[in-house]
Order: C-alpha cells, then structure tokens, then sequence
C-alpha cells in the first residue's frame, strides 16, 4: 500500500489524478504509435464538436466541463494544429463559433475505428461492480444537485459544532482495565512495525501508561519511563479516527503538567517521525543517520 493510501477516501483526487495521468499518456503512445498527430486531451472538444456543428467558447467549455480560462487554452492549442476554426456568429457580429476545420473532420473519420478500439478496452478495464464510468456519473449528478464546496462547508460547520462539546479525558493507567485497553491500542496500531517504536533500547523496567479517551471512548495512549532527572517516552499513539484532534498534545500536556522536578521529556524516534514530535513542541536533539533514528526533546518549563 503507499503512503497516501493511508488517507483513505482524502486520497480520491490523487487516485482520480492517476488514473487520469495513465489513460493520458497511454492514450498518447497509442495514438504515435499508430502515426496520428493527436492527443487524448483534444478529445472533447473534437468529439463535441463532431456531433454539434457549432459553438461558442462558453457553450463549448460547459459542454467538456472546463472553466472558461481552461477551454480557451486547450481550444488555442487544437486550433495551433489546424483541427477546429473559427466563424461569426449569424446571430451577433460580435460573437464567434467554433467549428471542426476540414483536416478535423477528415482526423475524426480517421480516429473513429481508434476510438472503438479505446472504447472496446475501457470497457473491458472497467468492467467490474463498481463500474467506474457510472460511479463519475453518479458522483457528477450528486455534485450538479449541490456543489462540493457548499457541502464541505456545511460539513465542517457539523464537525466542528460536534467538537466544541468533546470532553477530553486522560487517566493514569492504575487498573487492569484502563491498561488493557490502552494496550489494545498498541498492538492495534504499533505491533506490526515495532521497528518504528519509540525508545527500542529502553531498559528501565515495565512502562507508565496514560490512556487518553473523549466522550468515555478511549483514543489514544502514551507509555513513558520516568529517571531521576526526565521522562523517556516507549510509545505513543492515538487511534486513526481520532488524529488531528490534539489527543497527543493533550497527552504529553498531561505528562509535562503532573511531572515534578523532571524538566526534560525525551525521543527517540525514526527520523520520519521527526514532524510529528515538532508539531507537538519537540526539538532535534541529535540524530543518528546510520541507524535511521533521532533523538527529539521537550524541556518542562
């Protein structure tokens, strides 16, 4: 799995982008390999306008679906390679239509066994339950009956209406139950990579665990040692549904507001764990580039 499929569906419009980048370019190669000078980008508009004998730039760009600025650079692009002309309007002087030159209707009778074939094999890529032709169908309608941003907005006027009444709560892990459960979160979220854990080497005996819960529901966990002079921190994670939130900053709060005499909180971490510990107030201390990892501290002050 890469990375950014972790995000889930916050990773639709890279998917999206490379499934548009690879039809694109294979599109391409299989146009040059057959000695035709076209590309799959021209496509709507040359296609559009084999059906509809004329139409303005507005007309056309709401018919491939681009902004106005976009139409025309893509429009002066095909134009450049003698496939569409332009004439007046017989309507408005002062309007002017496109329409396929004589070369673009000539390349769209070449084109046509072409796109079959294309068509034929989209079709084969595609078919499967979840169609992806008809999902884009659906999803365009969904979007044509309210626009994404409005529903992003009122979404988020949900989510964060939603997180004015979240009650935090962070415990000691005294009993069997809360460190089971703070425990459960570990070997959900870190057994599979203890090569990342933080602190592998630490040696000072079992750990201290914090469980981090809202609304009653644990989220997350920090397992520490505490020394004579500062704490060291074994792990610490917050379940995927609950990141973002500040359930790790309100952790290490916890640790540094209840931690007597002790002025330094220290990690050692992977180094691509290093934004994570900054973005919670940790400095680079000292790294090891040999074996990857990076000590990070936070001085209580």
């Amino acid at each position: 799995m890469n990375t950014i499929e972790k995000a889930g569906i916050l990773a639709i419009a890279a998917k999206l982008q490379n499934v548009l980048d690879t039809l694109r370019d294979a599109g391409n190669l299989f146009y040059k390999a057959h000695d035709i000078n076209f590309e799959t980008k021209w496509f709507p508009p040359i296609y559009v306008l084999s059906i509809v004998n004329q139409l303005s730039v507005t007309e056309l760009a709401k018919e491939i679906g681009l902004s106005h600025p976009a139409a025309i650079g893509l429009l002066k692009e095909i134009e450049k390679n003698g496939l569409i002309s332009s004439v007046k309007d017989s309507r408005d002087e002062r309007k002017r239509n496109l329409m396929l030159s004589p070369k673009g209707r000539e390349m769209v009778t070449e084109l046509k066994p072409y796109w079959d074939s294309i068509a034929s094999t989209l079709s084969d890529v595609t078919a499967n339950p979840h169609n992806l032709f008809i999902a884009l169908t659906e999803v365009e309608t969904r979007l044509d009956e309210k626009p994404l941003l409005e529903r992003l907005n009122e979404k988020a006027a949900h989510i964060l209406e939603q997180s004015k009444d979240k009650e935090f709560a962070i415990e000691r892990c005294d009993n069997s139950f809360a460190l089971n459960l703070a425990k459960a979160i570990e070997r959900e979220l870190l057994s599979h990579q203890a090569d990342e854990e933080i602190n592998p080497n630490v040696k000072e005996g079992k750990p201290t665990y914090f469980l981090a819960s809202v609304n009653g529901l644990p989220t997350g966990f920090i397992a520490i040692h505490i020394t004579d002079y500062e704490i060291k921190i074994d792990s610490i994670a917050v379940l995927e549904q609950y990141r973002n939130q500040g359930v790790a900053r309100r952790l290490i709060q916890h640790i540094t507001q209840n931690s007597i005499q002790k002025n330094l909180i220290k990690a050692t971490c992977k180094i691509h764990q290093k934004s994570f510990f900054e973005h919670l107030g940790f400095l680079l201390k000292k790294a090891d580039n040999k074996h990857n990892r990076i000590t990070m501290e936070l001085k209580i002050v």
